[in-house]
């Protein structure tokens, strides 16, 4: 459970470190799982996520991106259900019931993980509204500042959709000063392995290259409130699995509930 304090620091800087959830046996199953998945992405006799591929946009700088490993894992699919990151989704977005949107696995490897540049992750969904996801970022290899860990703009969860602003920010290391006379905060966000942070889904983030001698694996767990509806207007890789009709809650197979616990459809 989250503490009043962290709920209100969540509130005013849209992140929040939640503290250690898995242990380091629990770690070292999901690295695992993590790497088989991507070694096994061309078989097509075994369950495969909805897609892995390299997101960077530097060829010699990978970022390997996994979406929806839960359904190629069993110990991701126990992951996105876990009761100590549900419950803390559900006291910052005041939910009464939460469904995985997808997960993302983010993989920089050593020596040549590449950039994350400046983003908002609601502006990239718009197959989803309204803009209140949070996700639950776990690490499973200590993130800091010299593998390549998040840095977030304090504050920027509440400025709207500026997602167009942000595409032309090409640096992720710069940051001006101040935009539309709010001044730019920018924390770096270190997180250890088995640890979770929180960030809202408008929050400003980012992260740089790996440059060190150790990979940098970490998993996003994107979840939807009970207030979530689709959007069949937008596009995403998502929506070739919805199932429900325009402006209806989001459900169904490929977005299981997660809490309240015990209810897992």
């Amino acid at each position: 459970m989250l503490t009043t304090e962290q709920i209100e620091q969540f509130q005013s800087d849209g992140f929040l470190n939640g503290g250690q959830v898995l242990s380091d046996d629990e770690v070292e199953t999901l690295r695992a799982e993590v790497m088989r998945v991507i070694d096994e992405r061309e078989r097509d006799d075994i369950p495969q996520p909805v897609h892995v591929r390299n997101m960077s946009r530097d060829e010699s700088k990978s970022v390997w991106q996994i979406v929806n490993i839960w359904e190629a894992s069993k110990p991701f699919h126990e992951l996105i259900s876990r009761r100590d990151i549900t419950t803390g989704i559900a006291q910052l977005t005041g939910a009464s019931e939460l469904r995985i949107w997808h997960d993302q696995i983010q993989y920089k490897p050593p020596q040549t993980g590449g950039t994350t540049h400046w983003h908002q992750d609601a502006p990239l969904w718009p197959i989803i509204r309204p803009m209140t996801e949070v996700t639950a970022w776990v690490a499973l290899d200590d993130a800091d500042e010299t593998n390549g860990c998040m840095s977030m703009v304090r504050g920027s969860h509440r400025w709207g959709n500026r997602i167009e602003y942000l595409k032309q920010l090409e640096d992720i290391q710069e940051m001006p000063t101040e935009y539309e006379g709010r001044a730019l905060r920018v924390a770096s966000c270190p997180v250890k392995k088995g640890e979770v942070h929180f960030h809202h889904a408008l929050t400003w983030h980012g992260s740089h290259d790996n440059n060190s001698d150790r990979p940098r694996r970490a998993i996003a767990l994107h979840y939807m409130t009970n207030e979530t509806f689709y959007v069949a207007s937008g596009e995403h890789v998502m929506k070739a699995f919805v199932e429900v009709e325009d402006g209806e809650p989001l459900r169904g197979r490929h977005f299981p509930q997660v809490y309240p616990e015990g209810q897992v459809a």
